[in-house]
């Protein structure tokens, strides 16, 4: 990855807060395009280690409905990691709040929120689309909510970010990287269940539930979960 050192860089606001770190507005000298700056809080946080973040963001690449990194930060004057990130345009909103202590796992979405049928699903898919590439690069993202989830509501295209929880598969271990990948389907069976209730469509909920099932190994992997939730879009497409 890029390293970018902290002298070319000039900060201009404070843009959010996550579990591992603050977010930045930033410029790059020499660089027209506005940039996120995640500075790391510590050595380890909540989430876990910055190296793994680190090394998740170098294998998962690029795809557009992923937030990752495009370089590092290097040469801060109090050695804090950071990583460097597109700035999403103010038309992009998080999906919902964190969980609360009466919620527990569930996001806390808004009052009265509605989201029509093709739209609820592009953001399923694209959500999807994001996990499936992923889990083929060989990594998992680990937090997996919608208050992690920055969509557009015009258009329902949604970017997947914080990569706090990230971590690479074990190549090594076949068996234990499918578990994992049943993990990480279940929550994205949790997500489909949350959308299925604002948007309700009935293909999202019937493809939650295949995704919760409770013996992991009869969940669909994250492609097969692409394939069913492409064939629900582009039926409702053409109305049927």
């Amino acid at each position: 990855m890029v390293r970018v050192p902290w002298a070319q860089l000039r900060v201009d606001g404070l843009l959010g807060e996550g579990a591992s770190g603050h977010i930045y507005r930033v410029h790059q000298e020499g660089n027209t395009q506005g940039l996120a700056l995640k500075l790391f809080k510590g050595a380890v946080t909540s989430d876990g280690l910055p190296e793994h973040e680190l090394a998740a963001c170098l294998a998962a690449g690029q795809h557009p409905a992923l937030c990752t990194p495009s370089a590092e930060l290097a040469d801060h004057p109090h050695g804090t990691r950071g990583l460097l990130l597109p700035l999403i345009p103010p038309t992009y909103t998080n999906l919902a709040s964190p969980p609360n202590l009466e919620t527990c796992t569930r996001d806390l979405y808004a009052a009265g929120l509605r989201i029509p049928t093709p739209v609820a699903l592009r953001l399923a898919l694209g959500m999807a689309e994001a996990v499936a590439h992923l889990h083929q690069q060989g990594v998992m993202h680990g937090d997996l909510y919608a208050h992690n989830i920055l969509w557009n509501p015009a258009n329902g295209h949604a970017l997947l970010s914080d990569f706090g929880a990230g971590t690479l598969l074990p190549a090594d271990q076949p068996e234990t990287s499918r578990a994992l990948q049943a993990l990480e389907v279940r929550a994205c069976g949790c997500l489909l269940e949350e959308l299925a209730e604002p948007a309700d469509v009935a293909a999202l909920k019937a493809l939650a539930h295949d995704c919760m099932d409770d013996t992991p190994a009869a969940r669909p992997t994250m492609a097969q979960v692409v394939q069913q939730l492409a064939g629900a879009a582009a039926a409702a497409v053409l109305g049927r």
